[in-house]
């Protein structure tokens, strides 16, 4: 069921119903005002509607049931208030028939269909699935089941050796022994259960049902069914109680089921058995005040039987934490020798950014030992221009848990330079054991090297290093739209050079024009477009400043250069345009420069 159809359980309808219902009955019977008769005929008269509540319940929470084993579960409680039902309304028959006797005295078949229908429960509750089981698992069950059946039998022993059972006959004990058998089976069924995983009852619905065993159970051995006058009440209210208790834990499972859990997270740990032996303690107390020998004997005994078996569940649970130790220390130590030798940087900061924790490796990829820069923030690594980046992107790693980023940046080293590094952040802060943002880093100064020379060759001249025709392009690309001039450059006579010096010697000339260029162009982008075409992209820029760049230009080509050893003058025609950012600005400057071309 979604979250959103949850409800508190004083707010449904039918929980609510029953519980003003179940105070109604209790304040009646407490108020003493009618005779024992009465109170004994409202007591059978209440069973039938309650039984009916019951089934009806319980075959809504088995539609409202998670899987198959559970449904089976609640479709046994539905059969088993049927079978109080009828054991129920042949009471209340006899008891009309019989004139209203003076005391809560179940008739045979009412008492068998009790049996029955809480044998049918039992039933599909011993055959419950609970999944893979360790043998382990098994024993430590074996021995909880031991310990606190064996305080269960000694309470119950104490109840049932009292005087009172004496006064109440054969039914009395039959109840109360009745009463013993819900106990114990309930509490080994309920372990069970509870320790499987899969317990087809979870949260409210649980504890209302256990609630409903004990106080069945209980009322049993306490108040024998023979009992006569002023315990009539009370008995009478204990017998109707753990019905109105059953039908509430049907509805509670109906409008939360839940989930059942894992099997793979069953609980290794129990207080039940010291609880149990607790218990036991205080019977033993209880005897040696009242000097009953018998009872102090059994007390005696049932402690001796639970110190052995706790004993024996500590000595279990010491050979299992021996062997976990082992293995988490071969755990830290294969862990230990990953992180010491990986070549990567693993760090924990706190919510701060402060460092907390870091690999041995820091010390070889930045020259930092680690416990020099244990505390600081991790930031103060980082340069100050990749400070800005970073942290405009801390904002979404601490953004909520699981919160993971990527990014390069350049750390310092020890020795003042700086390193590139990756590094994947995630957000654990809320990881149990963990609590802070963990950090996988990588060196990646040679690879981001690498990268940048591929870079700047795919968008550079490879003799002169200006940048290539491709770059001016994508340059002009970006500024589409704005303004800009252009510089379109040819050079005059190259060729006769490369005839007569060679292509060395051309070489040289292009770098001297390629060096000249940058000189004189220092606010735009000098390019060479290939063999002996240059161009120069000046943004913002009008005709005027471009005419002027040519001119500076042109001046600096003006003195001979010296090439091969030879003094050799270099002429060049420059063509200008100005205007907005297109493919048309290029074509224009080239019109211009060979319109200079022709006339000489």
């Amino acid at each position: 069921m979604p979250a959103a159809a949850r409800v508190r359980p004083w707010r449904d309808p039918v929980v609510a119903g029953l519980g003003v219902w179940a105070l109604a009955t209790a304040l009646w019977f407490l108020a003493g005002g009618a005779g024992p008769r009465t109170q004994v005929l409202v007591t059978w008269v209440s069973m039938p509607p309650l039984d009916l509540a019951l089934f009806v319940l319980s075959r809504r929470a088995g539609r409202a049931a998670a899987g198959a084993p559970e449904r089976r579960f609640w479709r046994a409680m539905a059969v088993a208030a049927a079978i109080f039902l009828a054991g129920d309304l042949s009471q209340v028959a006899a008891t009309l028939a019989r004139g209203m006797p003076g005391t809560i005295a179940p008739i045979a078949v009412q008492s068998a269909a009790s049996v029955l229908g809480t044998l049918v429960v039992v039933a599909v509750a011993l055959t419950y699935p609970i999944g893979v089981v360790s043998g382990a698992a098994r024993l430590r069950f074996a021995l909880d089941s031991a310990t606190v059946l064996t305080a269960a039998g000694v309470l119950s022993w104490c109840l049932l050796s009292r005087p009172a059972l004496t006064v109440a006959g054969s039914a009395g004990f039959a109840t109360a022994m009745f009463g013993f058998a819900v106990l114990m089976v309930g509490v080994f069924v309920g372990m069970r259960l509870g320790r499987s995983g899969q317990n087809p009852l979870r949260g409210p619905a649980a504890a209302t049902m256990i609630g409903a065993a004990v106080v069945q159970s209980l009322t049993s051995m306490v108040i024998p069914s023979g009992v006569r006058d002023d315990l009539v009440a009370v008995r009478g209210l204990l017998v109707l109680l753990p019905c109105f208790l059953v039908a509430a834990a049907a509805r509670l499972h109906e409008r939360n089921p839940g989930a059942p859990r894992p099997s793979n997270r069953r609980r290794r740990f129990s207080i039940l058995p010291y609880a149990a032996t607790t218990a036991v303690f205080g019977v033993l107390a209880d005897a040696l005040q009242e000097g009953d020998s018998r009872r102090r004997w059994v007390a005696v005994t049932g402690l001796f039987v639970s110190f052995v078996l706790v004993a024996a569940r500590q000595s279990l649970a010491l050979r299992d934490n021996g062997r976990l130790l082992d293995r988490l220390d071969e755990q830290r130590n294969r862990l230990e020798s990953l992180l010491r030798h990986s070549s990567d940087i693993t760090s924990i900061c706190d919510a701060a950014g402060r460092i907390r924790y870091v690999t041995p490796v820091v010390l070889e990829v930045l020259g930092h030992r680690p416990e020099d820069i244990d505390g600081i923030r991790l930031t103060e690594l980082v340069h100050p221009d990749d400070q800005v980046k970073l942290e405009s992107r801390l904002g979404v790693l601490f953004g909520g848990p699981g919160a993971q980023i990527r990014y390069q940046a350049r750390f310092r080293h020890a020795d003042g330079s700086y390193r590139w590094i990756e590094v994947v952040a995630v957000n654990l802060l809320e990881e149990p054991g963990v609590h802070g943002i963990v950090s996988n880093a990588r060196d990646m100064t040679e690879a981001r090297a690498a990268r940048d020379l591929l870079e700047h060759q795919a968008t550079h001249d490879a003799l002169t290093g200006l940048a290539n025709r491709r770059l001016l392009t994508e340059r002009m690309r970006e500024l589409a739209g704005g303004q800009a001039a252009m510089l379109l450059i040819d050079l005059d006579g190259f060729k006769p050079i490369n005839d007569r010096y060679g292509h060395a010697a051309g070489d040289e000339v292009l770098l001297h024009v390629a060096e000249t260029l940058r000189g004189c162009s220092a606010a735009g982008l000098p390019a060479r477009l290939g063999g002996d075409e240059f161009a120069v992209l000046l943004p913002g820029a009008d005709l005027t400043t471009a005419e002027r760049v040519a001119a500076r230009f042109r001046d600096g080509l003006s003195a001979p250069a010296l090439i091969a050893g030879r003094p050799v003058a270099v002429r060049a025609s420059v063509g200008c345009a100005a205007g907005p950012v297109d493919d048309g600005l290029l074509h224009r400057a080239d019109l211009q420069m060979y319109k200079l071309k022709r006339a000489g």
